[in-house]
């Protein structure tokens, strides 16, 4: 019981496993770099995604520091950076501005003037932080329960085309949704199906409003950063750290807006107030929580599978492991306990990401230094960055979207390589660009399912022969040495078989061996309606003539016409066809359900042909299929191979291909 409880707390506090035996000589320098480094590119990062949030800057601060903080303790992870996202942050701030539109604080003025109705900026902030905040706390509710359930594995439904083509809808949405800060222009932000089309016809038809400061400073701060990038990107071996760009942008940028007046001369939108110190903690309003569990949902899942996925590139690159389970509870103890301190939910960066592991990260006391950087900020000097100009923030959000628009490269690649992969990657491209990102999600994934529900409704199928010389049995139509047993028809399909296709399995079987149950069923009843035409006429000498309709032609060879004799009491029909044998090739099946197996006993209970199954591993047969398999075949006439099912037919039916009769004996011969 000690030694469980022992690895029971090492694998809910990973840090324990590194930190006792952290060696502070080779690491503690490189690990200082790195969390400098990755700190001045959080602290903008996290002023700038809080207005894709649609929460006041601060709070992305805040949300740069406590869940950086825990996910030192419970993360597995060595080089990824947690906080604030792009994508996340959109995904929330849609849900924000949907559960408290502007519409909804308006007010008139107290004077009871002609005046209009005022937007009270500040109650409607403080709704849409409440509703960040719940959201954030049923986020990580939802990950810490999937990660005890161990749910680690449900980020494989969100494939890599799917998520690449997600996250680069969600570019789109970012980049449409900071255009008015890039312009300077007035316009309400909006939510839901067909956002992206609202939001750039409102920033258009009142782009004459176009605030020109606004727009030179912003440009100005797009090609410096896109500059520093390059340089960035081109001089990587040869720069120490890469140069900050964000962090210049926004020292630059304020104190230029300070020293111009560039919000009250100019009328240049800037950051506002920002208070100083961190706030106390405090329960969120649950009561918000019904109209949230869907985006929950959502908003976890495709936190969970960013985190995950950058995790394992460098969990591979660096040689160690990460456990999926213990991510989901790390992330999500991030996101619930963090809400109570008012933060919006968060997951790994990208960017961020590789900053602190190309500056020589090597474990994650450079995420705590660079949280610790955002809470000098946050304590000391958070006022200093009041005159932050909005369209600043705004170029430092474009250009750190600049990768994933790259993701329109996979475009030719998938064309070349998978149509259905390039398919979820365009239907996960276009449903979250028109429909929004919480119902583009789920229209996604649904079709992502529908394509695997595809690929088994339309399985290849083969009749294979035997290889001369080797055990091998391969496709006749792809390789001209196989050669096929006379009277044995082996049939393959890399399919599973159930309820959805085995309606189509029983069709190919039917078409690739020439045995149509139906046509032999119908020769059947021909016979015995002759014979008892025969016994009616008996005592007459003419001969009676049955004429065998084309369609049976391929299980009567002999001829379309037989005569029967006065003296005869039978008809002379000769067995339907010199198919005495199927084999069922079920290597590549992996399951068969009732439906199926009933499917295939309805066709062939009745027929003069022997059904044998080869392939079904004992483990396989050992579980749920055995009651399945007694279902409708003898359980004598299941082999573990190929090989052994033709040499259990060649001796059932020993006239069967005389002259290429193999033995048990005979193996693949060595190379």
């Amino acid at each position: 019981p000690l030694l469980m409880a022992k690895a029971a707390v090492l694998t809910f506090l990973p840090i324990l496993t590194w930190l006792p035996s952290y060696p502070v000589k080779q690491y503690l320098f490189s690990d200082v770099v790195s969390g400098l480094s990755t700190g001045v590119v959080q602290l903008p990062q996290g002023l700038a995604y809080a207005m894709l949030a649609a929460v006041p800057p601060v709070y992305g601060l805040y949300s740069s520091f406590y869940p950086v903080l825990l996910y030192t303790f419970f993360g597995t992870s060595r080089h990824i950076s947690v906080g604030t996202f792009a994508v996340i942050s959109l995904m929330i701030g849609g849900v924000a501005v949907r559960e408290a539109p502007d519409s909804m604080f308006y007010t008139l003025p107290a004077n009871g003037s002609n005046i209009s109705a005022v937007l009270d900026v500040e109650a409607r902030d403080a709704k849409r932080v409440q509703v960040a905040i719940v959201l954030t706390t049923m986020v990580g509710i939802i990950q810490i329960a999937l990660g005890l359930l161990r749910f680690g594995f449900v980020a494989i439904y969100l494939t890599e085309p799917l998520v690449r083509g997600f996250t680069t809808a969600a570019s789109v949405h970012v980049v449409i949704s900071q255009l008015k800060y890039l312009l300077g222009v007035k316009t309400q932000r909006f939510s839901g199906p067909l956002s992206a089309i609202y939001s750039v016809k409102a920033v258009f038809s009142d782009i004459t409003s176009a605030n020109i400061t606004t727009l030179i400073l912003g440009l100005a701060c797009i090609v410096f950063l896109y500059g520093v990038k390059d340089i960035n990107e081109r001089f990587k071996k040869k720069l120490p750290v890469p140069i900050p760009g964000e962090i210049i942008v926004v020292i630059v940028s304020t104190g230029v807006s300070y020293g111009l007046s560039l919000s009250e001369g100019h009328k240049v939108d800037v950051v506002g107030k920002i208070p100083t110190g961190l706030l106390p903690p405090a329960a969120p309003e649950f009561s918000l929580l019904p109209n949230l569990v869907t985006d929950s949902f959502a908003v976890a899942i495709v936190g969970f599978s960013m985190g995950i996925s950058l995790a394992k590139i460098f969990a591979l690159k660096h040689g160690y492991s990460v456990d999926g389970n213990q991510e989901l509870i790390a992330l999500g103890l991030c996101n619930f306990v963090s809400s109570f301190f008012k933060t919006f939910a968060i997951t790994c960066s990208m960017s961020r990401s590789l900053v602190q592991e190309s500056t020589g990260g090597k474990t994650q006391i450079a995420g705590l230094l660079a949280s610790l950087v955002v809470l000098l900020v946050v304590v000391a000097i958070g006022f200093v960055f009041q005159p932050l100009p909005q369209t600043a923030l705004a170029a430092i959000i474009m250009v750190n979207l600049l990768g994933m628009f790259k993701q329109f490269r996979d475009i030719p690649t998938l064309w070349k390589t998978s149509k259905i992969e390039l398919a979820i990657w365009f239907v996960a491209f276009v449903a979250s660009v028109l429909l929004g990102l919480d119902y583009g999600l789920l229209v996604a994934i649904a079709f992502a399912i529908l394509t695997v529900i595809y690929r088994t409704q339309s399985p290849k199928s083969a009749i294979l022969g035997h290889v001369p010389g080797t055990g091998m049995y391969c496709d006749l139509e792809e390789y001209e040495e196989a050669v096929e047993y006379e009277g044995i028809k082996i049939f393959h399909s890399n399919s599973s078989i159930y309820f959805a296709n085995c309606d189509l399995y029983v069709n190919a079987l039917k078409k690739k061996t020439g045995v149509n149950p139906e046509h032999l069923q119908a020769a059947l009843k021909a016979r015995k309606k002759q014979k008892e035409k025969v016994n009616y006429n008996h005592a007459s000498p003419s001969k009676i003539c049955v004429k065998v309709s084309p369609a049976l032609m391929f299980s009567l060879p002999s001829g379309e016409v037989h005569s029967v004799s006065d003296s005869e009491q039978s008809v002379f029909l000769k067995p339907p066809g010199d198919v005495t044998s199927i084999i069922l090739d079920w290597t590549p099946v992996n399951f068969i359900d009732t439906v199926g197996a009933k499917a295939i006993k309805q066709e062939y209970a009745a027929v003069d042909v022997q059904v044998v199954i080869a392939g079904c591993s004992s483990k396989y047969y050992d579980d749920s299929t055995r009651e399945v398999l007694n279902f409708f075949m003898n359980t004598d006439l299941v082999f573990p191979t190929v090989h052994d099912a033709v040499l259990h037919c060649q001796h059932s039916h020993p006239a069967a291909a005389p002259g290429i009769q193999m033995t048990r004996e005979e193996t693949i011969p060595s190379p």
